[in-house]
């Protein structure tokens, strides 16, 4: 039989070198090396045996070929890791064998690997890399299994093996040690979270404390706890050259849906579509979240799906994406998410993880992040969700020796020499780990069979007194050719790839050589980066010292070499974001700063777009810096300086932005700009009228007037009587209004014809933006044909210059108006503007005109419980979703009105109250109207004439205070 012949030869082979045949199952065998007998060098064992297999098999198939007419093939997985071993069964049919997650993965890599392919896992790789040679295959998603595992092909034996190197090599290992409590409590928080309640969890300490020993030791012991087998882990990790804006979160979606950074868009597109398949989206969803999670990925095209939407608008979808996401996948099991090293963390990605983690705090997620002590407020900080913060101190002397016996023996180091180790350690497991190291790379320390001897009575005075002297001296035992590449990588960053690694190296046929001896010297290992070879420093802190200790002049050379390298990859205009910003660091670290500069500028004004404000104003920040180096302060410098201003402004930070302006308007290159002055005293007007200062803003406009009289620059005069304009609407002077909107469009009309193309669109949003103000201003006063024709010309603009923000506004409040004349004519302009906002992915002007929508269907037909209430529902949801306070209110009581005519007092009443609440947070007149107006109605309806009365006075106290006509708001109740 074929069959039986194949087993035994398989047999052989396995037995022959040391290994237990375990089972039989089918057509398939599973074999085990160190169990139940081990060797030193198991994992070698087991690849000699699988090559050794393939070739037996391949003999039998040799001799059964006319037999069968197929050639015989073998598929092959090996993995290493702990096992469940012992007497598996019942009564008399009891065996040997083992059990466990190791043992599964094995089994989906050889169900993974092709014909005579021999698949092995990364411990498996880096416990045998000296001694065969494998193609790397990257991060691959296993069937069956959550996440992805860094896959590897067997090539064949090396000719000459390298001798094996590493603590592990050598059989040095120790337990978790002085973490039981903070262990306990990792358990204990994802019982919570898996029980419904989302839990953060803080692990803070110093570089080497055993941070992330302590993620991986949990992380691997719920993977081999039945009752956590349901729980999803996704993991990132943070760069400390900075992330990109929702750089974080890019990681956290390539890790979960296998995304190399080298896909193409296409590649992209079709591994999200399948990931967001499994977990519920429909097709014609995931259609619409493309162009937000390509955003995210910093993969979004500059004329792409949403280059019409406003920055701030694109964050709260952002936001509404990131969140929905994560529902879909709490729906189905737990999620851990681990986030290390946080302190790197961009700023856009953790305001999203906190705006998750404050909406889901009723469901079953964990959060576990990794940071060093921060001295000031926490990064991550929600307010509703069960927060726990561990502190990891150093060892104690005696867990520090349970330590040094965990890897030596009771006996195995002389008392002088451990108390020394200790005493420079410090504590920390890694100064620890490190000073062992040295002291067996300097043969100080020699294996002796089982035993290891101390060469030097003396050796405690040979122990470098800090850690960066250990580090350093272990990059200096490398041979100079080694020495150098480590140099360029450190260089490049905390993880490499080793295409460009390649790029800059003087010798490019060997960095494979110096990679793989690197990795045996455990300075770096493989990094999980999908298709593409790349790799880390096993160390932070190694990466640092490295780094750090590199000569500046030939840091600022390696900078120049790399960033060169990446402009030939890239070309001079990437369209990833998170390739700008690579740019603008090397070239910023090089003699070019000014190069730098301008792709930092680049990637802040990428990262404006996306309304990462913060992760702007750090690119902007890094910019100025570079320039300042080089004693420049010329244009660049100062329009990353008002751009940093502006930023402030929607952050809060109202006066270091005004600080900002008062120094830029305090410069003499400055004051010698009319044009320059007047706009950012516009933009300081602004700032201080929002905080209520109205005289000093008025002062600052009337300044901004003054300067723009002596000069031709009808743009930044009409964006300045344009923003007074729009000023007055908002405050109820609908008089000024309509007459400073006049100006800004008389002043525009002497754009010269053949001015620029960012001129003239400048011109054409202006002018839009002025003819919608005007129209406004004048429905408000009851001019209402004038207002029709006003905001008609207001879209006729914006639709001529593909202005499509201008124009969905005009759709807007021409649905409002055109409920007085033709109602036929408001349903169909709702519909042009919803249309248009579908097809430019504004979700804020979506919500605009379907309540919009919802008061012509049940003002004018007889569709308002099919139509109008669906339109009105769908506003809210996006209102709710987005968080869009500004508008929600609108909706609300849109809604409200809809129920209160169908006969759901109650309904509407709860509606009409939060409505109240969030208008009451901006005053605004044409919402706070019909919000005691409908509350007022409500309490007629039922009989508490009191409460009514009261209603109806604040109503015609805001009126009155406003100058507005009751019946005008009834009639036009929201405008914009």
């Amino acid at each position: 039989m074929l069959q039986n012949e194949l087993f035994e030869e398989l047999t052989q082979a396995v037995e022959a070198f040391g290994g237990f045949v375990d089972k039989f199952i089918g057509d398939a065998l599973l074999a085990l090396f160190g169990a139940p007998v081990a060797h030193e060098d198991d994992p070698e064992r087991a690849l000699r045996a699988a090559l050794d297999m393939v070739k037996r098999a391949g003999r039998v198939s040799e001799r059964w070929r006319r037999e069968i007419g197929l050639p015989l093939s073998l598929h092959i997985g090996v993995n290493t890791g702990p096992v469940v071993a012992g007497s598996f069964g019942a009564g008399g049919t009891k065996s040997y064998s083992v059990t466990g997650d190791t043992v599964n993965i094995a089994q989906r890599l050889q169900a993974t690997a092709g014909p005579d392919e021999i698949l092995v896992g990364p411990v498996t790789h880096k416990l045998t890399r000296h001694a065969f040679a494998f193609d790397t295959l990257g991060a691959l998603g296993l069937r069956g299994k959550t996440g992805s595992l860094q896959v590897h092909r067997v090539l064949g034996a090396l000719g000459a093996p390298r001798p094996a190197r590493g603590l592990d090599t050598l059989g040095l290992s120790s337990p978790l040690i002085g973490r039981d409590i903070e262990f306990g409590r990792l358990r204990e928080c994802l019982a919570v979270a898996c029980s419904g309640t989302a839990q953060l969890v803080r692990i803070s300490g110093e570089a080497g404390i055993g941070k992330s020993r302590l993620v991986n030791d949990f992380l691997a012991s719920i993977g081999e706890d039945q009752s956590f087998a349901h729980v999803v882990v996704r993991r990132a990790a943070c760069s400390p050259l900075g992330e990109p804006s929702y750089g974080t979160l890019a990681s956290v979606l390539r890790s979960a849906y296998g995304i190399a950074k080298a896909d193409t868009p296409e590649e992209t597109r079709e591994r999200l579509a399948s990931g967001l398949a499994e977990i519920g989206f429909a097709a014609s969803e995931i259609a619409g979240l493309m162009p937000l999670l390509f955003h995210i990925l910093g993969m979004a095209e500059r004329e792409g799906a949403l280059q019409h939407v406003a920055p701030e608008q694109v964050r709260r979808q952002l936001f509404s994406v990131i969140r929905s996401i994560f529902e879909r996948r709490l729906d189905r099991a737990p999620l851990l998410l681990v986030v290390e090293d946080l302190h790197w963390a961009d700023a856009a990605s953790l305001e999203a993880l906190q705006f998750v983690l404050d909406r889901l705090d009723r469901r079953p997620l964990m959060v576990i992040v990794t940071q060093r002590p921060v001295g000031g407020p926490e990064r991550l900080a929600p307010a509703r969700t069960g927060t726990t913060s561990l502190r990891l101190a150093p060892l104690s002397v005696a867990e520090g020796q349970r330590l040094l016996c965990a890897l030596f023996g009771e006996s195995g180091l002389p008392k002088p020499l451990r108390t020394s180790i200790l005493a420079r350690a410090g504590g920390n497991p890694l100064f620890i780990e490190e000073i062992v190291r040295g002291l067996i790379e300097l043969q100080t320390l020699k294996r002796d069979g089982s035993r290891w001897q101390v060469a030097d009575a003396e050796v405690t005075a040979e122990i470098p007194v800090g850690i960066e002297a250990m580090l350093l001296a272990r990059i200096d035992r490398l041979p100079q050719e080694v020495r150098r590449l480590v140099h360029h990588a450190a260089v490049i960053g905390p993880r490499f790839d080793t295409e460009l690694l390649t790029a800059i190296s003087s010798d490019p046929a060997e960095v494979a050589s110096g990679l793989d001896l690197l990795c045996d010297a455990e300075i770096i290992d493989e990094a999980a980066e999908g298709g593409v070879q790349a790799y880390r420093f096993v160390q932070s802190l190694l990466h640092e010292v490295v780094y750090n200790n590199l000569l500046v002049k030939r840091r600022a050379e390696i900078h120049a070499a790399i960033a060169s390298a990446l402009e030939r990859r890239y070309g001079e205009s990437p369209e990833h974001f998170e390739d700008l910003a690579f740019l603008g660091h090397h070239y910023s670290q090089s003699a070019d700063r000014a190069k730098g500069a301008r792709y930092l500028i680049a990637a802040g004004d990428r990262a404006r777009q996306l309304y990462a404000n913060e992760d702007a104003i750090r690119f902007y920040g890094q910019a100025m810096a570079a320039l300042a180096t080089l004693g420049e302060q010329g244009a660049q410098w100062f329009l990353a300086r008002e751009r940093v201003a502006d930023l402030l402004v929607p952050s809060g930070k109202r006066a270091e932005a005004e600080e900002h302006y008062r120094a830029l308007l305090g410069s003499e290159r400055i004051s010698k700009d009319p044009v320059t002055s007047a706009r950012i005293l516009r933009k300081r007007g602004h700032l201080l009228w929002e905080a209520g200062k109205r005289d000093r803003a008025q002062a600052n406009f009337a300044e901004a007037a003054a300067l723009l009289e002596s000069v031709e620059a009808p743009v930044e005069s009409a964006l300045l009587l344009q923003e007074r304009g729009h000023l007055a609407f908002r405050m109820g002077d609908y008089l000024a209004a309509a007459s400073w909107a006049d100006e800004a469009l008389t002043r525009v009309k002497t754009v010269a014809a053949d001015a620029g193309e960012e001129t003239t669109r400048e011109a054409a949003l202006v002018t839009a933006e002025a003819l919608n103000t005007k129209g406004v201003a004048l429905a408000r006063r009851g001019r209402t044909p004038e207002a029709i024709e006003a905001v008609e010309k207001s879209v006729a603009v914006a639709d001529a210059a593909e202005l499509m923000q201008a124009a969905c506004r005009g759709y807007t409040n021409l649905a409002v108006l055109y409920t007085i004349v033709d109602p036929r004519l408001a349903i169909d302009v709702c519909r042009r503007g919803l249309d248009m906002a579908r097809r430019i992915g504004d979700l804020g002007f979506q919500a605009r005109l379907l309540a919009n929508l919802a008061v012509a269907y049940c003002t004018f037909t007889d569709r308002c419980g099919a139509a109008g209430m669906p339109a009105a529902e769908k506003a809210v949801e996006i209102d709710r979703a987005l968080d869009q306070r500004d508008h929600l209110p609108v909706s609300l009581l849109v809604l409200g009105q809809i129920c209160q005519c169908h006969g759901r007092p109650q309904d509407a009443r709860t509606l009409y109250q939060e409505a109240l609440d969030l208008a009451g947070e901006t005053g605004e007149a044409q919402v706070l109207f019909p919000c005691y107006d409908g509350l007022a109605t409500l309490c007629l309806d039922e009989g508490d004439l009191a409460e009514a009365e009261r209603y109806f006075g604040l109503a015609h106290d805001l009126c009155a205070r406003h100058e507005l006509d009751p019946a005008a708001l009834v009639i036009l109740p929201f405008l914009d």
